[in-house]
C-alpha cells in the first residue's frame, strides 16, 4: 500500500554538501520539510547548516555524519525517523588505478547499504528516490538519429572498464563514472525485485546540471567544487574561450528542477513507484551560453568569448534525450536555458573576477 508524504515530514538527503545535494535539501526546506543531510564528516556540512539556519531559521536542517558511504550500516540511524530518502551521494571525477574497486563498487555499496538500512530500520520510510544519471542510458551501439528514453541502459560502460583494465590501459574518470552510475542503478532495481520493500522506489536520471550554487560560494574554490557549474563559470571569467565545445552533448537540466522532481516523485509516489525518470530540458550549445552571458553582462564583452553569435548548429544533436515522461506523469515543468545560466553566474558573481 502506498502512503502519501506531506510537507512537514523529515527527509534524508545523502550527499547534502555537494552541488546537487545542497540544492535538493534547499528545495525540500522551501516546501516545508525538515531535512536531515548526510555528510562523511560533520565539519564538512557545517557551512551548509549555517547557511540554511541563517536563511530559513534553525531546526530546518540537521547533519548526519555517515562516515564511509559503502560501509554496511552507515545509514542505520539516519533512516529511523525519516519518511523519505533522496540518495544523491556518489563518487564523481575519481581518478584511480582500480576504478572498479574505488568508483564502481563504492557507488553500488553506498546505494545498497542505504537501501538495506531503510529496509531494516526505516519503519517510517514511505518513499526513496535514487539520483542516477543520463550516464545510465547512454549506449554507443544505437544509431546516430536516436532518441534516448527510460528504456535504455549503458551496460557497455562496465564492459569497457573491464576490457581496459585487462589490457592495462588507462581508464578515464568519466568512463568509470558512467559504469558506476549504471551499475548502482541496476542494483536499485535488483534490490526492489529481491526485497519487495514496503517503501516506493524510483530513480531520476538528469542530463548536465546547471543552476545556482548553494551555499553562496565564499571563494573561487567553492565554485570549482560545484562540478558542472564550473564549466560555464569559466566562460564568464574568460578562462574558457572554446565556444565550439561539444562536451557533454546530452542536454541540460536545472539543478532546481532535479530537486523539484524529487519532491514530486515522493509526494506522488502512487504514480512514481518503480519508475525511472530521464530529466532533460533540451539540447544546448556553448555558443548559446556565451550569447546569453554577453547579452546579460555587457560590461564583460571583452572577457566572454564572442564566437559565432546565433550559430547553434551544435545544439542540433543527432541523438536526443526525451525528458517528457516526468512532465506527463507528475507535471514537472522545465526551466529554460537562459534563467538557469543566469542563476548559476549570479550565485557566484561575488567571488568571480
Amino acid at each position: 500500500m502506498v502512503s502519501t508524504i506531506q510537507s512537514g515530514a523529515r527527509v534524508l538527503v545523502t550527499g547534502a554538501t555537494g552541488y546537487l545535494g545542497a540544492a535538493v535539501a534547499e528545495q525540500f526546506i522551501q516546501e516545508g520539510y525538515i531535512v536531515v543531510g548526510s555528510a562523511r564528516t560533520p565539519s564538512k556540512a557545517e557551512n551548509v547548516k549555517s547557511f540554511f539556519d541563517k536563511k530559513y531559521g534553525s531546526g530546518k536542517f540537521e547533519i548526519y555524519a555517515s562516515g564511509d558511504l559503502e560501509k554496511e550500516g552507515a545509514f542505520d540511524d539516519a533512516v529511523k525517523d525519516v519518511e523519505a530518502i533522496v540518495h544523491v551521494a556518489s563518487p564523481v571525477g575519481v581518478s584511480s588505478d582500480d576504478p572498479i574497486k574505488d568508483v564502481v563498487e563504492v557507488a553500488i555499496k553506498g546505494t545498497t547499504s542505504l537501501l538495506n538500512s531503510a529496509q531494516k530500520y526505516g519503519q517510517n520510510v514511505k518513499s526513496v528516490v535514487v539520483v542516477s544519471s543520463v550516464a545510465s542510458v547512454l549506449d554507443s551501439s544505437v544509431p546516430e538519429e536516436y532518441v534516448y528514453d527510460e528504456k535504455n541502459w549503458n551496460d557497455g560502460a562496465l564492459k569497457t572498464v573491464i576490457e581496459l583494465k585487462e589490457k592495462g590501459e588507462a581508464i578515464s574518470p568519466f568512463i568509470a563514472y558512467m559504469a558506476s552510475k549504471n551499475e548502482a542503478e541496476r542494483a536499485v532495481w535488483k534490490f526492489k525485485e529481491d526485497n519487495k520493500p514496503s517503501f516506493t522506489l524510483s530513480t531520476v536520471l538528469p542530463t548536465y546540471l546547471y543552476g545556482a550554487i548553494v551555499p553562496t560560494p565564499r571563494s573561487i574554490g567553492d565554485v570549482h567544487a560545484a562540478s558542472t557549474a564550473n564549466y560555464i563559470v569559466k566562460y564568464y571569467t574568460g578562462e574558457n574561450q572554446d565556444y565550439k565545445q561539444v562536451l557533454p552533448p546530452v542536454g541540460f537540466v536545472s539543478i532546481v528542477d532535479v530537486a523539484r522532481a524529487s519532491i514530486l516523485i515522493i509526494e506522488k509516489n502512487d504514480v512514481s513507484d518503480g519508475q525511472r525518470y530521464l530529466l532533460n530540458a533540451g539540447p544546448y550549445s556553448f555558443q548559446q551560453i556565451v550569447d546569453i552571458m554577453r547579452k546579460n553582462f555587457p560590461e564583460r564583452q571583452s572577457i566572454i568569448v564572442k564566437g559565432e553569435p546565433g550559430n547553434y548548429e551544435k545544439a542540433n544533436l543527432p541523438k536526443q534525450y526525451d525528458g517528457s515522461k516526468i512532465t506527463r506523469d507528475l507535471g514537472l515543468k522545465y526551466t529554460d536555458l537562459e534563467p538557469v545560466i543566469l542563476a548559476t553566474i549570479n550565485s557566484a558573481k561575488e567571488v568571480l573576477q
